[in-house]
């Protein structure tokens, strides 16, 4: 039993050394010119390793996708967890934190990076995430509305469509720029623009 665990144990961290190490090569190559041999020598793994636990390049795109939606999700949950004067405020923490977050995390940036280059069914798959997340800032907007913190006349959808338009403006260009550390920055900037969107001044 305790050798069968030790070697789970190992095929684990196996496994998380490599999906970071894609994640480094990833950030620094297009998806189409990475070799699984790029990957292997970046964790210090062999390729016969590699192929073991991840059968090509798509399922270990894969994992660096999957592993960055459970980074932004954690974030998510400890937003909601936290206590929040109202809907609006948790709306606004949530796309602090998400900013702050894209900033520092090298896996986050890479499954960002991997969008732009991924063949056409795994990248549906990623934009895909874009529309839970707008469905997600929609939720918290429609629990904005009923606290009366959210008091614009435009609907729930149409305010959560725009916020993400800004959000991912903000992350573009910040992405081009200076490889996300503007992020936080450009996110403050836009925040009164955001307040008097959801909460115009003569409705407050």
């Amino acid at each position: 039993m305790t050798e069968r665990r030790g070697k789970q144990q190992r095929g684990i961290a196996t496994q998380t050394a490599l999906i970071e190490a894609s994640a480094r090569v990833f950030a620094r190559m297009e998806y189409d010119t990475a070799k699984l041999k790029d990957i292997s020598e970046e964790a210090g793994i062999s390729l016969g390793s590699l192929y073991f636990h991840f059968g090509n390049k798509d399922d270990i795109a894969s994992a660096v996708l999957d592993e960055q939606q459970t980074r932004m999700k954690t974030v998510l949950s400890a937003v909601a967890e936290a206590p929040h004067e109202h809907a609006l405020a948790q709306l606004l923490s949530l796309i602090d934190e998400m900013a702050a977050l894209i900033a520092r995390d090298a896996m986050v940036q890479a499954g960002i990076r991997l969008l732009n280059s991924l063949p056409d069914e795994l990248q549906a798959r990623g934009y895909g995430d874009y529309v839970s997340w707008q469905e997600i800032t929609q939720e918290i907007i429609v629990a904005g509305i009923a606290d009366g913190s959210v008091t614009s006349p435009r609907p729930a959808e149409e305010l959560a469509e725009i916020l993400n338009e800004v959000f991912v403006g903000a992350q573009v260009m910040s992405g081009m720029r200076d490889a996300w550390a503007s992020l936080p920055d450009r996110i403050t900037r836009v925040r009164p623009l955001l307040l008097e969107l959801f909460a115009p001044t003569g409705t407050r």
